[in-house]
């Protein structure tokens, strides 16, 4: 447990990195896959020839953001410890449900494959979509706490833009208006998934840098 509060930033800041890189390289072996309009799960469907690349690289990195709630924890309970066990929790929350449990049951690749792990894997991933939302507002309380002008103005619109971006890719799937017909669903979860990273991964680097200096 001393080495994840240790080193759990350097761990979160790889898990980052290494989210918003697979579908670039994951691509170059998916054919004629569309940044702008596939979705990620797409590389871990039934009949994706990306499948088992998917599978693992996401249960590697789930681990990582897994591993890295001590450090969360670590760095905040001294601000809130309430507060940061939440906190932490939410980052824990997304690792199983949007990372692990995404790369160990498929995606359907179409309605007629459609069952109760396709099902699973899409409720856990949008859960961890969540997690990580509302552990953005938690970064804001703590922040607020610790009088941090700067993040103060920032997460507010980090966390505006990811909810707008997150709308947007769920509204295919919001009974009332899923009869509004979104393209493009692939840039929007991406843009989604960027501004949900980012407050993590600004946290970590001040962190980080405040540990060294």
């Amino acid at each position: 447990m001393k080495l994840l509060k240790e080193y759990g930033f350097y761990l979160l800041l790889l898990a980052i990195v290494s989210e918003i890189a697979l579908p670039f390289i994951l691509a170059k072996y998916y054919p004629n896959y569309s940044q702008i309009n596939d979705l990620i799960s797409t590389f871990g469907e039934t009949d994706s020839p990306t499948k088992w690349a998917f599978k693992i690289w996401e249960i590697i990195n789930g681990t990582l953001f897994v591993l890295s709630g001590p450090a969360i924890f670590q760095r905040f309970k001294e601000t809130n410890s309430q507060l940061a066990f939440v906190l932490s929790l939410m980052v824990i929350l997304f690792g199983i449900g949007d990372c692990i449990i995404t790369g160990i049951f498929d995606r359907a690749a179409n309605s007629s494959e459609v069952d109760f792990t396709s099902l699973l894997h899409n409720y856990a991933s949008g859960a961890g979509f969540v997690a990580l939302l509302v552990g953005t507002l938690l970064l804001f309380l703590l922040y607020q706490k610790e009088k941090n002008s700067v993040m103060i103005i920032l997460l507010p619109l980090i966390f505006v833009a990811a909810l707008i971006f997150m709308f947007l890719f769920a509204m295919p799937k919001i009974p009332i208006i899923s009869q509004f017909q979104v393209s493009h669903r692939g840039l929007w979860q991406r843009l989604n998934l960027w501004f949900l990273y980012l407050p993590y991964f600004i946290a970590a680097l001040q962190s980080l840098f405040t540990k060294s200096a």
